[in-house]
């Protein structure tokens, strides 16, 4: 870890634990801010520093900069309350009561929850409900479409100006068939069977289950690891769920979520970068942290050089334009994800490579 980096984490445990700042001497400000902007929390850096009252101080231009984005990103949150609000209630005029992942369900979490960044709102209705929410949110005032409504699909996307929306049918897109079974059955039971109701600013919001949020915060990370890039924006949600939940999971539950994915084994590792880095209470880490220094060595290097979805914009970026180029990039790309996932995960990575292989053969199959 780099000297920037240890300051980097510094203030990151403040601000989502709300403690004193635990670090002395002047501070690498720009080399914190690239780390954090890297890794989409740069209002929760931002915020802690323009707090801060002593020499360690950012510059004024810096200070400016910051309150600028933490002001456009509390902007960008009120809009997209209004939306939320609006959108919900127009469901549920129409006999549809939707689930909220992510976003604001999980910026509930945080000490200060203005100062969790996102970008969208994601909407859980179902595969029953899907066209009957699609026909009603198209017709919102102020929306417009830039998705399609296709049931092979995840969600359909509405845009309301710049604020967008995701619709979903799923709330994950699973490509092995077994994992799909497995992960339908946990899905029913943390956004039909179990689902809760919240208080949003004064306004009632269904949320996921406990269990499901945690199993469901970490499984969305774990598919940004592996396929875009993970930040420590995602890996702090899961940090917060585990924090706000511990001592009310239902840890069989919890357990058997993640071992019917295959996931215990990154679970314990990732523990690692919960505990040791992000600051995490070691006792609130079910099952407790087990992976090997070098193993979670491996993992930090990995997070902190892809960070928040900059492997897919790298990937987007070097993709050839002739079709043919294209698919030989993609393959190619396939094993060096394998290369680098067995590094830290060897078990997962040999399963990755199969299911990868698999839907790109039969993606090619049906020419497409």
């Amino acid at each position: 870890m780099t000297p920037t980096e240890s300051q980097y984490f510094a203030l990151l445990r403040s601000a989502l634990w709300n403690t004193p700042l635990a670090l002395s001497g002047p501070i690498d400000w720009k080399g914190v801010m690239r780390i954090a902007d890297h890794h989409g929390n740069t209002s929760l850096i931002g915020d802690l520093a323009t707090r801060m009252t002593d020499d360690r101080r950012p510059t004024d231009e810096m200070l400016r900069l910051m309150r600028d984005s933490m002001r456009a990103n509390l902007v960008n949150q009120l809009h997209l309350k209004q939306i939320l609000v609006a959108s919900v209630q127009m469901l549920r005029q129409n006999g549809i009561e939707p689930v909220l992942l992510k976003g604001f369900s999980l910026s509930m979490l945080y000490p200060n929850p203005n100062l969790r960044q996102f970008g969208d709102i994601d909407l859980f209705v179902g595969l029953d409900e899907f066209h009957h929410a699609c026909a009603v949110l198209r017709n919102m005032p102020g929306s417009y479409n830039w998705g399609e409504e296709v049931d092979s699909g995840k969600h359909f996307n509405i845009e309301f100006g710049q604020y967008a929306m995701e619709v979903h049918r799923v709330s994950a897109d699973e490509v092995d068939p077994d994992e799909r079974e497995a992960y339908a059955a946990i899905e029913r039971e943390g956004l039909f069977d179990e689902a809760r109701r919240v208080s949003f600013e004064g306004f009632e919001l269904s949320v996921p289950s406990k269990e499901f949020m945690v199993f469901f915060t970490f499984f969305h990370a774990w598919h940004h690891f592996l396929t875009s890039g993970v930040g420590l924006r995602q890996l702090s949600d899961v940090a917060m769920t585990l924090h706000a939940f511990h001592g009310s999971l239902d840890l069989d539950k919890l357990r058997s979520y993640i071992e019917s994915m295959g996931l215990m084994q990154p679970w314990l590792t990732f523990g690692g970068i919960f505990v040791d880095y992000i600051g995490l209470p070691e006792a609130e880490m079910p099952f407790g942290v087990s992976g090997s220094a070098r193993a979670v060595g491996r993992l930090y290097q990995r997070v902190m050089e892809e960070g928040n979805f900059k492997r897919q914009r790298k990937f987007k970026l070097n993709r050839p334009k002739r079709r043919v180029l294209q698919k030989m990039h993609a393959f190619i790309c396939i094993f060096i994800d394998y290369f680098h996932l067995a590094k830290v995960f060897p078990e997962q990575a040999a399963h990755e490579l199969k299911v990868s292989l698999r839907a790109g053969f039969r993606k090619n199959l049906h020419g497409n």
